[in-house]
């Protein structure tokens, strides 16, 4: 079996938003449970999750294996959950007649089998944090279990912080009629605030020392933006692709930015690693598996298809088995399958009217 962690240092999981696509984390921690023969909530001792996130760090501190996360929570009940798509529903959206695409009860059910009654001060271990918006106050609220506010939130239900953080606009209502999705801001990746609640709150208390404590953050995949070649692609854009762009493109590339940032602030002070798969079919065939007519590039937070997402759970698992769990300082690039660099492109400053 694997020992992920041979010296018994701090071990921190940061967890990322991305809806339907978060079963792309779930199938690499299922893989990382496997290797280890241990359940996450053993390996870690910190948790923080937004949105997708929140899920599955809901799930990892009530001890649900990830592979039953995978087969129980994502394939079928979230899965299930998306009504079926239809110019009606789009149209009533548009028309605003509705304000939300997708009702929330269904995501709230696919926890109660396991978080029913379940309190955030219930939880012993893991230590948790889970992330979410209030739009009174513009605010980020980092519920947890332990550290800064602990005592707050303590009778927060656990299903209802999760809820609140996937509460993605547009997509979801509101919690309580405030609280929304911890992705819309810099914690669609919580791995700057998970260090920051480690190393500079909970500290040497709880075990969290310069030089003893690894984060591992895990994304939930890298879609490169489809017009990145095109001559002054951006300037073409209408509503759709900017729509697009602002939902899905913009959110990938934050998260990389917060992992960037994380690295550059604690990377003396602790063992940052980053994983996160990227999404093309040359790096489905690099890594062994048929997109069949499926594009990874068009994965989105609702693609519930099956093929979607089996797909997306092959390509993970794929991923993963390359990951050397052990290995230091890995960014996405690191890694067989990863998210490659992104470049610095020059710029045509000829064709604008600057001088």
């Amino acid at each position: 079996m694997l020992n992920v962690n041979p010296e018994a240092k701090k071990m921190i999981l940061a967890l990322d938003g991305g809806g339907m696509r978060g079963i792309i984390a779930a199938a690499v921690l299922a893989e990382l449970e496997r290797a280890t023969g241990q359940l996450c909530r053993d390996i870690f001792d910190l948790v923080a999750g937004t949105s997708t996130g929140a899920i599955l760090t809901a799930a990892i501190a009530l001890g649900v294996p990830m592979e039953q996360t995978v087969a129980e929570i994502y394939r079928q009940k979230i899965a299930q959950s998306f009504p079926r798509a239809s110019p009606r529903l789009l149209f009533d959206y548009v028309a605003h007649s509705t304000r939300y695409l997708y009702p929330i009860e269904p995501f709230v059910n696919a926890l109660a089998a396991y978080a029913n009654g379940v309190k955030i001060g219930d939880i012993q271990r893991p230590i948790i944090m889970i992330t979410t918006k209030d739009v009174r106050t513009g605010g980020m609220h980092h519920i947890c279990n332990r550290g800064p506010h602990a005592e707050f939130f303590a009778e927060y239900p656990l299903a209802g912080a999760v809820a609140a953080s996937s509460a993605a606009p547009m997509f979801f209502p509101p919690i309580a009629g405030t609280l929304i999705d911890g992705g819309v801001g810099a914690d669609i990746s919580p791995a700057l605030s998970a260090a920051v609640m480690a190393m500079e709150h909970l500290g040497a208390g709880e075990g969290f020392v310069d030089g003893r404590t690894i984060l591992i953050s895990i994304g939930t995949g890298f879609a490169p933006n489809p017009h990145l070649d095109h001559e002054l692609a951006a300037g073409n854009y209408g509503l759709r692709r900017w729509l697009r762009y602002l939902i899905l493109n913009s959110l990938d590339d934050t998260a990389f930015q917060v992992a960037d940032l994380t690295r550059t602030i604690y990377g003396r002070r602790l063992d940052f690693r980053r994983y996160n798969l990227l999404l093309t079919r040359e790096n489905a065939e690099m890594l062994g598996v048929d997109c069949g007519r499926c594009d990874p590039a068009a994965l989105t937070l609702d693609s519930h298809k099956p093929e979607q997402v089996k797909l997306m759970e092959d390509l993970a698992r794929a991923y993963a088995r390359g990951i050397d769990w052990q290995q230091t300082g890995v960014m996405p690039w690191d890694t067989r399958g990863g998210h490659l660099r992104p470049p610095m492109l020059p710029v045509d400053w000829s064709k604008t009217p600057f001088k």
